[in-house]
């Protein structure tokens, strides 16, 4: 949905103690993501476990949305939850669950997640898990700044 949003996206929020380059037979690849990210100055937090040479496509990940100027990541050694939230100016949407940003999430696991929509009941929702990813998550003891956002502009 990120991807294929006509709509301008203001902010892009990653939780996820383990993401991946999201290739073989993921349609979208983090070089994909990662370029949308920069041509349209999507502010981006990404907040994920520190990569480990036991996660090579981790470490490539992680890697990749460090060359992003639009992009905040912090290591928080005790993440286990898995939010995704992409907000528009007048809406956007979350996505709660059980699976990381992998291809081996997407593909072999058997995972749950929930969509919520930045509208009508969702609104108030939506809003809860932004708060408690950017407020909360991005400054509670445990979370470590590792590369800051450097827009051009």
């Amino acid at each position: 949905m990120f991807m294929l949003s006509p709509r301008p996206v203001e902010e892009l929020v990653l939780i996820s103690p383990i993401i991946g380059m999201l290739r073989g037979g993921v349609s979208v690849s983090m070089e994909r993501i990662v370029a949308k990210i920069d041509k349209e100055h999507i502010r981006t937090y990404v907040i994920t476990n520190e990569p480990s040479a036991e996660q090579p496509s981790h470490v490539q990940a992680v890697s990749t949305l460090q060359h992003s100027d639009y992009t905040e990541i912090r290591y928080n050694e005790s993440l286990h939850a898995k939010v995704y939230l992409c907000q528009f100016r007048d809406g956007g949407f979350a996505l709660l669950g059980s699976g990381n940003l992998t291809e081996t999430s997407i593909q072999q696991r058997i995972e749950i997640g929930m969509l919520i929509f930045r509208r009508g009941k969702g609104i108030a929702l939506f809003h809860e898990l932004s708060r408690w990813g950017l407020e909360r998550l991005r400054y509670v003891s445990g979370s470590k700044l590792i590369k800051r956002m450097t827009p051009r502009r």
